[in-house]
């Protein structure tokens, strides 16, 4: 097996395959810069994992390599605490044993573990990775937004009253008006200083956050 390199960085994808897949681009902020997805598990996937805080940084398309003379670009390169993971998604979860062992020796000499996750188990998560596909979108727009003061108003309403609704803090009838408190909102999620009800219903005003414990 070989690499061009192994340090992690997103490869260009050809035009060719662009047309050939469900191509699809999102700037987010765990990979800040534009992010290519060759699929939609793999763009619903990008939002779990900004919306998982033991995560902080990953690539998507992280590396190319050869493994048994045959052209291999990994899904994704995770960094999990101290961990490092490389990522194989596919529909089945699964991989021929003459592609995954290889593979996973491999990784393992670098001190990263490879794994398999499949399509379903990604679809079965399809709400809560939209939603934070959503918030990261709307954090990204306002990434130039100062919500310091903000921030600290969303935390001490939280101290007060333990848990609210998103409507609490951002005025449906006037979004301009709390539009800090709104990204302050989305930021402490993000950053998992506060949690919210993503799993079961698309983020609205009567979604409920609490602080995390």
């Amino acid at each position: 097996m070989t690499a061009e390199t192994l340090s992690p960085r997103q490869c260009p994808t050809p035009q060719a395959l662009k047309k050939a897949c469900d191509f699809r681009q999102q700037c987010m902020l765990k990979h800040p810069r534009l992010s290519d997805f060759h699929s939609l598990a793999e763009h619903l996937h990008a939002g779990l994992l900004e919306g998982d805080s033991a995560v902080s940084s990953y690539i998507p398309q992280p590396f190319r390599l050869r493994v048994r003379g045959i052209c291999y670009t990994p899904d994704c390169y995770i960094v999990d605490g101290d961990r490092r993971r490389i990522l194989e998604i596919n529909p089945s979860g699964e991989i021929p044993d003459d592609r995954r062992i290889p593979l996973e020796q491999f990784f393992k000499k670098q001190k990263m573990r490879f794994e398999v996750v499949s399509n379903q188990s990604i679809y079965a998560r399809r709400i809560e990775a939209e939603n934070w596909l959503e918030i990261v979108r709307l954090l990204y727009v306002a990434r130039d937004v100062d919500t310091q003061v903000a921030e600290q108003t969303v935390l001490e309403f939280l101290y007060r009253h333990t848990q609210c609704e998103v409507g609490d803090l951002v005025d449906a009838g006037d979004r301009e008006r709390t539009y800090n408190q709104e990204i302050a909102l989305f930021r402490l999620l993000h950053r998992g200083i506060l949690r919210a009800a993503l799993t079961d219903h698309h983020l609205d005003y009567d979604t409920a956050v609490s602080l995390c414990h």
